[in-house]
C-alpha cells in the first residue's frame, strides 16, 4: 500500500509516499525529509526554478533501495527496483561485500527533466549520474538514449564499488570501466572504434583518464570503450578474487596502485600493456578480425556463408543425380542444348 502526501515546498513540489504503510505522518515532518533529502543532493546537480510545476513525487521501498519516481510512472518504477535489485545482488556478489547502505536512486520520466536536475548541456547524451559518497543516482528513465536496466546496473555499479572500498580514491578509468562491465556492455559492439584509434596510436593514457573523462561526442565513446575493455581484461585474467581482494585492501587504506600489483600480480602498467599487445594478438589476422568486428562485416560474413553453403549443396546434389533423376526444367535444357 501506498500512503501519499501532498505539499507544496518553496522551490519544488513533492509527494514522497513510501509503501507497506497506511499511517498518516506530520506535514514538518516530510517538509524536513524533503529539505534534507534535496540538500544531500549530488554536487552540481541543479534544483528546478520556481516556475516549475509542482509534481507529485512517489518512493517505493526494497531491501536496500529506495527509488523515487513521479506519479503516473509506476510501471517504470517497478521495473527499475527489478533491475536495481537483481543488480545489487549480482554486484555485490562480485565485490565479496554487501552494501554499507540502502542506495538512492532518482527516476526522472523524461530526459529534459533529467538533464534539468543533473545540468547537463543539450548534446551531452548523460542517462546517469551517481555520488557515491552518498549513495544516490539520478536516472534518465525514458529509455530514449539508452536501456534503462542497463544505465541502472551502471549507475548501481558506481554505488556499489565505492562503498566496497569505503570511499577511497579510484582512477577514474577504473570506475567507469567496472560499471560498463557490470551492466553487461557488450565489448566487441566498440572494438571496431578502439582498433581504429589504438592502430593510429589515439588512445588516451591511464594518467589522462584518471581524473576526468571527455563528455561529448566520439572522444567519450573511446573512453568509456577503452576504460570497459581494460577493466574486463584485467578481471579476466587476473586470479579468482582478484576483484574482492582489490576492494579490500583499498578499504584498508592501501594506493590503488599497490592494491592492484597485490591483488591481481601485476601493476597497472603491466596490465595497460598487456591488454594492447593481446587486443588484436600477435596474429597477421588482426584486419580481419576488426573487420569482422563491425554490424556489417558480420551481416556480409553470413550472407556470404549461406549464399556458399547453398550453391555447394546444389553442386553436389547435381553431381550425385543420374540424367533422368534430374529436374525436368533441367534435362529440357540439356536436350534443347544438344539440338
Amino acid at each position: 500500500m501506498l500512503r501519499q502526501l501532498r505539499l507544496r515546498a518553496r522551490r519544488r513540489g513533492a509527494t514522497l509516499s513510501p509503501p507497506h504503510s497506511t499511517r498518516r505522518v506530520s506535514t514538518s515532518l516530510w517538509v524536513l525529509c524533503l529539505l534534507l533529502l534535496l540538500a544531500a543532493g549530488l554536487p552540481g546537480v541543479a534544483q528546478p526554478g520556481s516556475g516549475d510545476t509542482p509534481e507529485a513525487w512517489l518512493i517505493l521501498r526494497e531491501p536496500g533501495l529506495e527509488l523515487l519516481y513521479q506519479t503516473g510512472h509506476e510501471s517504470v518504477a517497478r521495473r527499475a527496483a527489478r533491475a536495481a535489485t537483481a543488480a545489487i545482488r549480482r554486484i555485490s556478489s562480485e565485490l565479496g561485500s554487501e552494501p554499507d547502505q540502502p542506495l538512492m536512486l532518482v527516476i526522472h520520466p523524461t530526459h529534459q527533466a533529467f538533464a534539468r536536475a543533473v545540468g547537463s548541456r543539450r548534446g551531452q547524451m548523460i542517462v546517469g549520474i551517481a555520488s557515491g559518497e552518498r549513495a544516490v543516482a539520478h536516472i534518465d528513465g525514458s529509455g530514449a538514449l539508452a536501456d534503462l536496466d542497463e544505465v541502472i546496473a551502471h549507475e548501481v555499479a558506481h554505488l556499489l564499488l565505492a562503498q566496497a572500498v569505503g570511499g577511497a580514491r579510484v582512477p577514474r578509468w577504473f570506475d567507469e570501466g567496472y560499471a560498463e562491465h557490470a551492466c553487461g556492455s557488450l565489448e566487441w559492439a566498440s572494438r571496431e572504434l578502439l582498433a581504429d584509434h589504438l592502430e593510429m596510436g589515439r588512445l588516451a593514457s591511464l594518467d589522462e583518464l584518471s581524473d576526468s573523462f571527455p563528455r561529448d561526442g566520439q572522444a567519450a565513446a573511446v573512453a568509456y570503450a577503452q576504460s570497459h575493455a581494460l577493466v574486463a581484461y584485467l578481471l579476466r585474467e587476473a586470479p579468482a578474487g582478484a576483484l574482492p581482494e582489490l576492494a579490500r585492501r583499498l578499504r584498508a587504506g592501501e594506493k590503488f596502485e599497490n592494491a592492484v600489483i597485490a591483488a591481481t600480480g601485476r601493476s597497472v602498467s603491466a596490465w595497460d600493456e598487456a591488454w594492447r599487445r593481446d587486443f588484436h594478438g600477435p596474429s597477421r589476422w588482426y584486419p580481419w578480425i576488426a573487420f569482422l568486428a563491425g554490424a556489417s562485416g558480420i551481416a556480409m560474413s553470413v550472407l556470404c556463408l549461406l549464399a556458399y553453403r547453398a550453391i555447394r549443396r546444389r553442386i553436389e546434389a547435381l553431381d550425385e543425380e543420374d540424367e533422368y533423376d534430374r529436374p525436368i526444367s533441367i534435362r529440357r535444357a540439356r536436350r534443347w542444348r544438344r539440338r
